[in-house]
């Protein structure tokens, strides 16, 4: 295997990958630094989180023999549900079990649970990703992570050129701590660079006063109302994207007295289309193959046609790639200020930031992660 070379000093995590000679090779790491997470070897543990990832992996439990001692979530409308043979329990309860118990945070957002977790003493944590990593066929992945280990051993090169093509010092720290998140899954590498202000990173975005806002994945309106309050309410135009039927409703309801802003029940794709969704009602919502209910995609070149905008945000599960496609009249011709999510697939971290700068050579990129996790890794492109 050739070398990859590269000039940055910060890039430890990439220099770190760089030294395996396989993706098994990085599943054999992975498993000596705790061993109590061999998926071979796991008998019993314990969970946090007891939405959609902590059923599914209950449900995987049961069907591999492994013993789940404790389900735990403060949400209050989880506590006390029944799940298989366990109760929901406050977080409070784990301070009962032996410190030595194994703990999975079933949850993509994994920083703050594992940072209360080490505080209460318990020293094997792991994220839910940790064995779908490890063994995918035992525990299938889910679409975050689905070829995690595989794009980062197989596209270290995309990653070399991501570093050169990133405009400043931050976008290049954020890079290598993603980077390390993905190769050890723990979500402390991610602390030291977390801006927590979701699309609010400090002094980059700055806003005019007559803003043409597109916000791809509006859900009930709760980025339209984060934009509408960093601009004091001084704008020209919304155009909200949201697919998902009853959530549309929501969001049309909540800004009924709000004529600027546009509610269209839409997803953002590279054209008109129909295609399936998983109508979970919530920001998992994805678009999948086998989805419970077809829904209308739109270009947004289609929707604003010779129409100016001067800011797209997308947070569209993973039709990110296929949306930029689809406005790459608007991109060439008005250079639009962009906020992309870029983590519903391992590739997106890659893929999004080159799609961007073929479309429109003049962007500088900075990327920035808002929370302790896999989710709310975001791309910024900016004039």
């Amino acid at each position: 295997m050739n070398p990859i070379r590269h000039t940055n000093d910060t890039m430890v995590w990439l220099d770190k990958l760089n030294a395996f000679h396989s993706v098994a090779e990085i599943r054999h790491w992975l498993t000596a630094r705790d061993p109590v997470f061999d998926t071979g070897q796991l008998k019993r543990l314990a969970v946090v989180g007891a939405a959609g990832e902590g059923n599914r992996l209950l449900e995987l439990c049961g069907k591999l023999g492994i013993e789940v001692i404790a389900v735990c979530d403060d949400n209050p409308t989880k506590r006390g549900v029944q799940v298989g043979s366990v109760k929901v329990q406050p977080m409070e309860a784990l301070t009962d079990l032996d410190r030595e118990t194994p703990v999975i945070i079933a949850s993509h957002r994994v920083l703050r649970a594992a940072e209360r977790l080490s505080a209460m003493g318990f020293r094997h944590v792991a994220p839910f990703a940790l064995l779908q990593v490890l063994k995918p066929a035992a525990f299938p992945p889910h679409m975050f992570y689905d070829g995690w280990l595989e794009d980062l051993f197989e596209r270290r090169n995309h990653y070399v050129a991501l570093s050169g093509l990133l405009a400043d010092e931050m976008s290049r720290r954020v890079l290598d701590a993603v980077l390390g998140f993905r190769l050890t899954l723990n979500a402390e590498v991610l602390s030291p660079i977390i801006e927590w202000d979701l699309y609010g990173p400090a002094s980059l975005l700055v806003y005019g006063e007559d803003e043409v806002y597109v916000d791809g994945g509006s859900y009930d309106g709760d980025t339209i109302r984060l934009f509408i309050d960093r601009v004091h309410g001084k704008f020209s135009r919304v155009l909200a994207f949201e697919p998902d039927k009853n959530t549309f409703h929501r969001l049309a309801s909540n800004f009924a007295e709000e004529h600027r802003v546009e509610p269209i029940n839409a997803g953002l794709h590279r054209r008109t289309a129909t295609l399936r969704f998983d109508n979970a009602g919530t920001r998992g919502s994805i678009l999948v193959q086998d989805g419970g209910i077809e829904i209308p995609v739109v270009g947004l070149d289609e929707v604003l046609g010779e129409d100016r905008v001067t800011f797209v945000k997308m947070n569209i599960e993973g039709a990110e790639l296929e949306a930029l496609k689809g406005a790459e009249e608007a991109i060439k011709r008005w250079a639009p200020k962009l906020a992309i999510s870029a983590y519903h697939r391992p590739s997106d971290l890659w893929q999004l930031p080159e799609l961007i700068h073929a479309l429109q050579p003049g962007y500088r990129l900075y990327l920035r992660q808002h929370d302790g996790g896999v989710i709310e890794t975001v791309l910024y492109a900016l004039l």
